[in-house]
């Protein structure tokens, strides 16, 4: 199948509110691909920048080339105040990732979006898709491995030994 890398770079955010009562707003994000949480990755902590706070924090992803076609892809960014009670939710960005590879393969200026649930917050962002590949096609071992993954991602471990191969 035909995939492409897509990277991108969660710059910065500017004003975002301050949802501490006290203490200092350290914030980071989670970007997941439609919510799904095998994809879902998350910043560093910025404990500087307060309500304008800076990443620079590239992800990457690789996405099938029919996909880049599908307008219900969605990069999800959400954003958190780290705090020892625990964290507190921002806000968020939903981005079609057709819109992105739509508007261009690679933008140099920084793209700005309005951040959902946090009044006048803004996030800043830069992509790259990288170009079309042939992704391999998985063997049956590797097939019953990703499925095996799966398996325990949902609670249960399977190991895959070689006492089965005579069977």
């Amino acid at each position: 199948m035909e995939c492409r890398k897509f990277e991108i770079i969660l710059v910065s955010a500017n004003n975002l509110p301050d949802v501490r009562s006290f203490g200092r707003l350290k914030v980071y994000a989670e970007v997941s691909i439609n919510g799904e949480p095998d994809t879902s990755m998350r910043t560093t902590v910025d404990t500087d920048g307060e309500t304008n706070p800076r990443w620079n924090f590239p992800l990457e992803y690789t996405i099938e080339e029919a996909s880049l076609q599908n307008p219900g892809l969605v990069v999800g960014v959400k954003l958190y105040c780290e705090r020892t009670l625990g964290d507190r939710y921002i806000g968020e960005v939903n981005i079609s990732v057709k819109g992105l590879f739509d508007y261009g393969p690679r933008v140099e200026n920084v793209l700005t979006y309005t951040v959902d649930g946090a009044e006048g917050g803004k996030l800043n962002i830069l992509y790259n898709f990288g170009n079309k590949f042939l992704a391999p096609k998985l063997s049956l071992g590797m097939k019953v491995l990703d499925a095996g993954l799966k398996v325990m991602v949902q609670g249960t471990l399977f190991f895959l030994t070689e006492d089965f191969k005579d069977l």
